[in-house]
């Protein structure tokens, strides 16, 4: 069996004025052909797990790309075409695939093409032909669009937000995609989108009777049910891609045996309903905020202020200071700041070096001057350890550790969510010893740092991965949608 693979992911925040070029791939991952098995054989990832399937039955793989960006702005044109031509060429030779796996993302843009992973399907099948089954994984926050779902055979999403399933979705997946070729009945998609643009919690699997854990469980149980279903897959959506096909979503992959999918569709689309407005998180202001954590502070464990808004795991700049200047102003100590997309001050603090005092004009507006001390310097690289993607290769970029009035700030060369304590130990910094940590992130830095921590305190500062999506200047989402307009 001859199957071609290709992983290309960037989650788009379309909110975020910096272009995703080439080089943003080169700083997350991009590699081609026996490379990715080289690097990706035996660890608990997408590739791990396919690599793994391909070995037990004898597959034969062909991989022409591994693409990763994270998050940030839409993709120039450049950088699309040259990757997606790149991802086509084996179907330009003469000789034929069986089957086909993208694991791909869900919510890329790129400055022509609203949507990126439907666009990539209608090429694939151009090349390819509608006889060949394609199986799609997903991240649970891609914005799934109907030209998505008419051309893949399946959909598989990551269940769990932090995403710790990778290995899992690929091997049901190859299991579709398996059953397809050997039997020679292919499935279809069924896509349901009520008129949402946030909800299911942010796809947040932290809290047991959450609405993703809830909704995940009622399509288990519709998938039971129902033997014409081989699965149901659900997504939150990405609330920062301005885009027609933004929100939540159920994608029900199930036999062409029968169109008759009204009692499950009706079923997900309730509960996604009745459900937007849960959320298993708190935000406050910054100032709010700081004060909650400073009381905790007194605690043994550490307390970890959580910038939600200016996470570049969800695309946002990661330069936004507004935090740090208010800690400033509030004569904080003996805090750690991770971290600060600030390549041009990293650039100053290593032509100093270590121990050196250094003057630094930081944040997005250029508007706060602070005298530090550079105390670490470091190329950036590490391993993950934790859950998340772990055994696999984490980069700052150049960055370097500044004390500035008390507070140890890192400040890095490529803007990153916080992931795990391997990050900081790049600083020489143990999460452990210290009481108030400060971080950008979301989601993913929960499945390392939550058990450690007296409290998490989620602060919204107004930027672009804000939770007051009434702010955010959408254009282009499919109106009326909730919670912009009034469904009374």
């Amino acid at each position: 069996m001859r199957v071609m693979a290709a992983f290309w992911q960037q989650e788009t925040n379309t909110f975020n004025p910096h272009l995703t070029t080439l080089q943003r791939f080169r700083h997350g991952a991009l590699m081609f052909g026996e490379d990715i098995a080289h690097r990706f054989r035996g660890t608990d990832t997408d590739w791990g797990a396919l690599l793994e399937r391909a070995q037990s039955k004898n597959w034969e793989l062909v991989t022409p790309l591994h693409a990763h960006a994270g998050s940030s702005g839409a993709l120039t044109g450049s950088t699309f075409e040259e990757l997606a031509d790149i991802l086509l060429e084996p179907l330009r030779e003469p000789r034929s695939v069986e089957g086909i796996l993208l694991m791909l993302h869900g919510s890329m843009v790129s400055e022509r093409i609203q949507d990126c992973e439907g666009e990539i399907l209608w090429r694939v099948r151009q090349l390819a032909g509608w006889d060949v089954p394609v199986v799609l994984t997903l991240d649970p926050h891609a914005n799934v669009s109907h030209r998505m779902a008419d051309m893949a055979n399946a959909i598989v999403a990551y269940r769990t937000t932090p995403h710790l399933d990778q290995a899992q979705t690929t091997q049901l997946a190859c299991q579709l995609l398996s059953e397809m070729v050997e039997g020679g009945a292919l499935t279809q998609v069924k896509l349901i989108k009520p008129p949402l643009l946030a909800g299911l919690d942010s796809a947040r699997t932290t809290s047991k009777d959450g609405p993703m854990p809830r909704i995940l469980a009622l399509a288990e149980r519709l998938t039971v049910e129902n033997p014409a279903i081989r699965h149901i897959s659900v997504q939150a959506g990405f609330s920062y891609g301005d885009v027609a096909d933004i929100g939540p979503s159920a994608a029900i992959t199930c036999s062409r045996a029968t169109d008759d999918y009204h009692k499950e569709s009706n079923a997900l689309a309730r509960e996604m309903w009745t459900t937007r407005a849960e959320r298993t998180v708190t935000f406050h202001s910054v100032c709010e905020g700081l004060q909650i954590a400073e009381n905790l502070a007194r605690c043994e464990r550490p307390v970890v202020v959580v910038d939600y808004a200016d996470n570049p795991g969800g695309g946002a700049a990661g330069d936004d200071v507004s935090i740090l200047k208010a800690m400033l102003e509030r004569g904080t100590r003996d805090a750690f700041f991770f971290s600060l997309w600030a390549p041009e001050a990293v650039e100053s603090c290593f032509s100093a070096g270590l121990n050196k005092e250094v003057r630094l004009t930081l944040g997005c507006d250029h508007d706060l001057k602070v005298t530090g001390h550079v105390k670490a310097l470091t190329p950036g690289d590490y391993l993950r350890r934790g859950a998340y993607f772990r055994n696999t290769i984490g980069n700052l970029g150049a960055s370097c550790l500044v004390l500035i009035q008390g507070i140890k700030v890192a400040l890095t060369s490529i803007a990153i969510q916080t992931e795990e304590r391997e990050q900081f130990k790049l600083f020489g910094v143990h999460f452990e010893s210290e009481k108030l940590v400060v971080c950008k992130g979301m989601n993913h830095f929960r499945a390392d740092l939550e058990p450690l921590s007296q409290a998490l305190v989620f602060v919204d500062s107004g930027k672009s991965c804000t939770a007051n999506y009434a702010s955010i200047p959408y254009e282009r989402v499919r109106r009326p949608i909730w919670p912009l307009d009034d469904f009374q």
